[in-house]
């Protein structure tokens, strides 16, 4: 059993910064989300500094203007986010006292352990992280990327067609607490716990995301759902949808 994987992925669901970026990022509510890997194709790390009142209060206006822009795009894109005023940033007045104090707090909120990743596509379908889960969850793990040639995470049909660095599991009965679950060749999660019934056949709990349910919500990203009644077999060890993997 990978007891210390299961922890990191634990520690990751539970991280409500992480998970809200997730979930309003698969909204498109934002083009970003946070992440522990600064591997990550177009993650951004926090600035090391913003201006604090006093010293933007002596600016002149072109000063702060200037300020402002001396932070990369995705910089100001994020901090713009956290400060309310969307990745956009419309109607941002830098010579608006409020407007600076909103901007100085959405930069105080950007935790200086997590990078912004900015991964863009041409549809304007929801964007589902289930792959951004179980990488970030390895990265905080080991420290490694589990990711492919530009930088992005295998997905779980990747995973699934063996291209990954995964290593496949021969038999349901040798899955254990810290493997990896590729449902079908769309969705993946995290093995958290093996359940043995002696009445029902055996199945598993997992951790993930991409669950098409907020991080608020009962069984939604970041939670651990279980096999039961209601789950249709979906978490039964024994099911010929599902592929197992570990590290």
């Amino acid at each position: 059993m990978n007891l210390l994987f299961v922890t990191a992925a634990k520690k990751l669901g539970a991280d409500k910064e992480i998970m809200n970026s997730y979930w309003a990022y698969h909204e498109r509510k934002q083009n970003w989300f946070f992440s522990p890997n600064p591997n990550l194709d177009a993650a951004e790390r926090r600035p090391n500094s913003f201006p604090n009142k006093g010293s933007w209060d002596r600016l002149k206006s072109a000063e702060r203007r200037s300020k402002w822009n001396s932070f990369s795009l995705k910089q100001r894109m994020t901090i713009a986010t956290l400060a309310g005023f969307g990745h956009e940033g419309k109607g941002i007045n830098l010579d608006n006292s409020i407007h600076f104090s909103k901007l100085r707090k959405g930069y105080m909120n950007w935790r200086s352990d997590l990078y912004s990743v900015f991964w863009s596509d041409k549809t304007q379908k929801k964007r589902w992280l289930c792959n951004v889960f179980v990488g970030d969850a390895i990265y905080l793990y080991n420290g490694k990327s589990f990711t492919y040639g530009n930088n992005h995470y295998f997905n779980p049909k990747q995973t699934f067609n063996g291209k990954s660095t995964l290593k496949k599991r021969n038999s349901y009965k040798d899955v254990q607490a810290g493997d990896i679950c590729v449902f079908g060749d769309k969705h993946i999660e995290i093995i958290t716990s093996i359940q043995k019934n002696s009445i029902a056949d055996d199945g598993f709990c997992s951790i993930g995301a991409g669950r098409a349910s907020s991080p608020e919500t009962s069984g939604g990203d970041g939670t651990i759902r279980c096999d039961s009644f209601f789950s249709i077999g979906t978490r039964e060890l024994e099911n010929n949808n599902n592929t197992y993997f570990y590290i």
